[in-house]
């Protein structure tokens, strides 16, 4: 039966040697906790029929887990403000390599290439399943996943490291290859056996899980890694300085809260960031 770290591994077996894989293979396999816990949440959701408040609990604070379009460019933003304000480049091409690659990552959630916005592909699933877009509403948003984008956005936007955004940026997408992965199957059976949806309408409903499976996260990671590659040359960043621990530790950390808490079993525990 595939798990994430079954499915994460042997992408990051694939690299090419260095400092980075090294880190990825020394941290992310000691994760199994977290991976177990984000599974079983999966499989409790998929397990049946679920109470609507529950849906709108899930799918409002989920996607603030996997949200992140905006947070790629805005770190782009960030990339090119070194040239704008004159910082100190020591590579002006590979930095221009680095964005380019960075950007790469957000084509299709931006519809540059594609047809639809993926934002547009979430509301449709969310939307389906619970029969209503009152998912949106922002009593949904659970403060577990408040506390993910939180530390996401202060690693991503506000520290002044720009590799620290870059390495969470990698650490974001070779989870989310595990993620998609993961549970396409499980979201095909849990609408087809207990919400009687046909094969087309499933297809329909779960185009944004489809859409990121297959080559599609997985060469959002690679996108990352040579981002990294490109502006530690542009900017004589030492890779080896980096340790990667922290990042993935908080990362599965706070991904896990969000998920244990979305399926707790008495819906009384869970408590709206207004009901605080």
């Amino acid at each position: 039966m595939a798990s994430l770290s079954s499915i994460i591994l042997p992408v990051l077996e694939g690299m090419e040697e260095s400092h980075l894989k090294d880190q990825l293979l020394k941290f992310l396999p000691n994760q199994e906790e977290a991976f177990s816990k984000i599974e079983k949440s999966f499989n409790q959701l998929t397990s049946k029929v679920q109470d609507k408040e529950r849906l709108q609990r899930f799918f409002h604070s989920w996607s603030q887990t996997n949200n992140s379009a905006m947070t790629v460019s805005g770190i782009s933003n960030r990339m090119t403000m070194l040239v704008h304000k004159n910082q100190p480049i020591a590579d002006e091409k590979a930095l221009l390599q680095s964005i380019t690659s960075l950007n790469r990552i957000v084509d299709e959630d931006l519809a540059v290439v594609g047809r639809i916005l993926h934002s547009q592909l979430f509301y449709t699933m969310a939307t389906t399943i619970c029969a209503d877009d009152e998912w949106l509403s922002r009593r949904y948003l659970n403060q577990s996943a408040c506390d993910f984008k939180a530390w996401k956005d202060q690693n991503s936007l506000r520290n002044k490291d720009i590799m620290i955004a870059l390495l969470t940026t990698l650490i974001h997408e070779i989870y989310t290859h595990g993620e998609v992965e993961l549970i396409l199957p499980k979201f095909q059976s849990w609408l087809a056996n207990d919400y009687g949806f046909t094969e087309e309408e499933s297809d329909k409903t779960l185009a944004w899980i489809s859409v990121h499976c297959g080559p599609t996260e997985k060469n959002h990671f690679f996108f990352a890694v040579n981002s990294i590659f490109h502006y530690a040359k542009a900017m004589n960043v030492d890779l080896e300085a980096y340790d990667l621990e922290s990042i993935v530790n908080d990362y599965l950390a706070k991904k896990s809260a969000v998920m244990v808490d979305l399926m707790e079993v008495e819906e009384l525990s869970f408590k709206s960031i207004y009901q605080q």
